[in-house]
């Protein structure tokens, strides 16, 4: 008789990630709210008692999904920030190409995470903040390149606010038309909005 092979212990902060991993993965391909708990514990091969011990509901799952999302997302964008760059768009090119780089996999699952969220009538409080958490660091992030762009004389003058929700609008239609679309176009889509951008402030 072969022995057991013993199942290994994992950090408790390493084993959250991976249940917060395995879960993006399921809500990235099927409705949140038709996924179990006992498929994410089965996704992780754990079982679903120690998901409780680390989230005390689905709802806090979702939430801890989407920030870890959120934290990861913005975290390459940090790191790319600090790199030297002589790219036109400044930090409004480095998040764009964190969006592209991270598409195939982490940005294309929270996009359809928050926009089935969104769909819902019945609303989180908690859920609502990390979402509009994300979405107020990308409009700042626009406002304050375009901002420094037209103050430095580097950018013709624009309406900064109009602009960045413009700008925002597109990179989510962006997701949304791959998925609805079955096009796989997204990094393509970023790169034609980046030129469309840039023909808007070159002077």
């Amino acid at each position: 008789m072969e022995a057991k092979v013993a199942r290994q212990r994992l950090d408790p902060a390493k084993r959250a990630e991976l249940i917060l991993d395995a879960a993006l993965g399921l809500f990235g391909t099927s409705h949140f709210s038709i996924v179990t708990m006992r498929d994410i514990a089965v996704a992780c091969d754990v079982n679903v008692a120690l998901l409780y011990h680390y989230f005390k509901s689905k709802d806090h799952l979702i939430q801890s999904v989407l920030a870890q999302a959120i934290g990861q997302i913005i975290s390459d964008f940090e790191m790319r920030r600090a790199q030297p760059s002589d790219d036109f768009l400044g930090e409004i090119g480095i998040w764009f190409e964190t969006h592209a780089l991270m598409a195939p996999t982490m940005m294309t699952r929270m996009v359809k995470l928050m926009a089935d969220y969104a769909a819902q009538t019945k609303k989180d409080p908690q859920l609502d903040a990390v979402v509009q958490s994300f979405y107020r660091f990308e409009s700042e992030l626009i406002i304050s390149t375009l901002q420094a762009g037209i103050d430095s004389g580097r950018y013709a003058a624009v309406d900064t606010i109009k602009l960045a929700r413009i700008v925002g609008l597109h990179l989510d239609g962006i997701f949304h038309g791959a998925e609805s679309r079955g096009e796989n176009r997204i990094a393509a889509d970023i790169g034609d909005l980046r030129d469309l951008l840039e023909q808007q402030l070159k002077r």
